[in-house]
C-alpha cells in the first residue's frame, strides 16, 4: 500500500486485509469526504457505520477451487493464468471518476457485483484499488507478473512491484495511462498518470 504523498501523514485512504489463506480484500475510502473534514481512510479501515464515510471495496475468498469475489466501485480483481487474464471485474461507476460506494451515505450493498471464478493451481489473483488500475494497463501488469514469476518471486514481492510501478506512472504528466485514456474519451484534456493511494494484494492459488 502506497499512500498519495499529500495523504501520507494520515496513512492514506486505502486499506487491505489478509486473513489466513482464504480471505483477502481491498478498500478505497472515497476522498470527497475530505471536503467535509472527514478522514476518508477511517471508514475504509473500519468498514463500520460508527465512522462517517464511504468506500469502494473488493473482497475475495476461495473454497473448493472457486474464487468468490464481491466488488463495489472501481476497486477490482484479476485472475491471471499462464500469462493471460482468465477473469476480471468491471468497474462500477455512475460516471467518470464517480464510483459506486458503500458507507454511511452510499449505495445499497446489494448492488455489488458477485463473481464466482473456477481457479487452478498456479493462478495468480490480484486485488487492487483504482490507484493500481488507473495507472497500469493490463498488458503492463501481465509483463511485470511474467518477469517476476519466472524469477521465482512470491506474492508479496509481486504486490510491491505492481504498486511501485503504478506509483511511478502516477507521478508522470505525459503519456497515456488508463485514467488518461478514459478522461480523454470523456472529452477531458488529460495526459500522464493519476497520483492516488495505491493498494495491491496478490495471492497464489495452491
Amino acid at each position: 500500500m502506497i499512500p498519495h504523498p499529500e495523504k501520507a501523514a494520515r496513512g492514506g485512504e486505502d486499506a487491505y486485509f489478509i486473513e489466513g489463506n482464504q480471505w483477502i480484500g481491498v478498500a478505497d475510502g472515497v476522498g470527497g469526504w475530505a471536503l467535509e473534514g472527514i478522514n476518508a481512510g477511517h471508514y475504509a479501515r473500519e468498514l463500520i457505520t460508527k465512522a462517517m464515510g464511504s468506500t469502494t471495496a473488493v473482497l475475495a475468498s476461495i473454497s473448493d477451487q472457486t474464487l468468490n469475489v464481491v466488488n463495489m466501485g472501481d476497486t477490482g480483481f484479476l485472475v491471471v493464468r499462464d500469462g493471460a487474464v482468465a477473469a476480471r471485474s468491471t468497474p462500477m461507476q455512475r460516471g467518470f471518476n464517480f464510483p459506486y460506494q458503500i458507507g454511511s451515505v452510499g449505495d445499497d450493498p446489494f448492488l455489488a457485483e458477485v463473481y464466482r471464478v473456477p481457479v487452478e493451481k498456479g493462478d495468480v489473483v490480484i486485488l487492487g484499488s483504482d490507484g493500481l488500475y488507473d495507472n497500469l494497463f493490463e498488458r503492463e501488469i501481465l509483463l511485470i507478473l511474467s518477469k517476476l514469476v519466472q524469477s521465482g518471486s512470491g506474492p508479496e514481492t509481486l504486490a510491491r512491484e505492481l504498486a511501485n510501478a503504478a506509483h511511478k506512472v502516477g507521478a508522470t504528466h505525459d503519456g497515456l495511462s488508463p485514467f488518461a485514456k478514459e478522461a480523454q474519451s470523456e472529452g477531458y484534456s488529460y495526459s500522464g498518470g493519476k497520483m492516488d493511494d495505491i493498494t495491491c494484494v496478490v495471492a497464489f492459488v495452491q
